[in-house]
């Protein structure tokens, strides 16, 4: 592919990931990127989009294999980039490094996926306590309080919200790109067919609509869950202590009673400064939010 990207502004490195890693990427037309904060929605996207590019609701995904993320640093470069060159279907990749952190083509399409900051954290601490594998990350407090201060004063690694308000606010300025769709988590579970609607328009991949019903179906949580060796990253090579593990409950709101009014009110303070009201409210819940 000819076209030059515009380039990246940043490199961003953390304990697990190096956005340098993408300097050995070369794309082609057609590839799809999916780039969201961690425990977003990132494997539900890129589950639908293997399904999307096979027209097969039983596609045998394996996310970590054949749609791999870029940037971590646990897997051999040289490896990962010679399985995606010998890929000859449709492609995608997946990373969580924001839009000035990697490269950004014409020809190829971008998918980001939003989750309430708060819901990411509590879900990244079932995430952690799922890993088999030491993968150099440092526990949270197992206290909910203790692990949500963490959480608001992180500023570099993914588990924290400074990383989910950067990776927002840098798609907020690449928009709005025809390759581009930003989507939320609460939107896809209040209007799943809506959602596989949207991506499949989005990357150009039409179906029959008894396909597309099969499709998103599949797609489902609960399909997904009981599909875990097809769906669940790196399933079946001992990275998790239960792959079904992966996909917790799909739910809101698991810090009401947990989480203590003065968490809550340090929380409120950081997003008063980060965001605007509209801004803060989208990326909370979505288009419910906007109203």
């Amino acid at each position: 592919m000819s076209a030059t990207p515009e380039p990246r502004r940043r490199i961003y490195t953390d304990s697990v990931s190096d956005s340098a890693r993408w300097d050995a990427f070369v794309p082609r037309a057609g590839d799809i990127v999916v780039s969201t904060p961690p425990k977003s929605g990132t494997t539900w996207t890129q589950g639908i989009l293997a399904m999307l590019i096979a027209g097969d609701p039983e596609v045998d995904a394996q996310t970590s294999m054949k749609s791999p993320w870029i940037d971590i640093t646990i897997r051999d470069l040289g490896e990962v980039m010679a399985r995606l060159e010998a890929q000859e279907h449709r492609r995608q990749v997946k990373t969580h490094t924001p839009f000035d952190g990697i490269p950004f083509w014409p020809q190829v399409r971008y998918v980001t996926v939003y989750r309430h900051p708060i819901d990411v954290h509590f879900s990244y601490r079932k995430h952690l306590a799922n890993m088999a594998r030491d993968v150099g990350q440092a526990a949270l407090s197992e206290n909910p309080s203790e692990s949500f201060q963490e959480f608001l004063a992180e500023d570099v690694d993914h588990r924290g919200l400074g990383p989910i308000l950067d990776h927002y606010r840098c798609t907020l300025s690449r928009e709005p790109r025809e390759n581009l769709i930003r989507l939320h988590y609460a939107d896809m579970l209040r209007d799943l067919p809506g959602a596989v609607a949207s991506l499949a328009a989005h990357v150009g991949i039409a179906h029959p609509a008894g396909v597309m019903a099969a499709i998103t179906e599949a797609a489902t949580f609960a399909s997904m869950k009981a599909n875990a060796a097809r769906f669940t990253p790196s399933a079946g090579q001992g990275f998790w202590k239960a792959d079904a593990g992966f996909f917790d409950s799909a739910t809101s709101r698991k810090w009401e009673g947990v989480l203590t009014d003065d968490d809550l009110a340090a929380y409120d303070a950081k997003m008063a400064v980060a965001l605007t009201r509209e801004e803060r409210a989208w990326l909370e819940w979505g288009n419910a939010g906007r109203g």
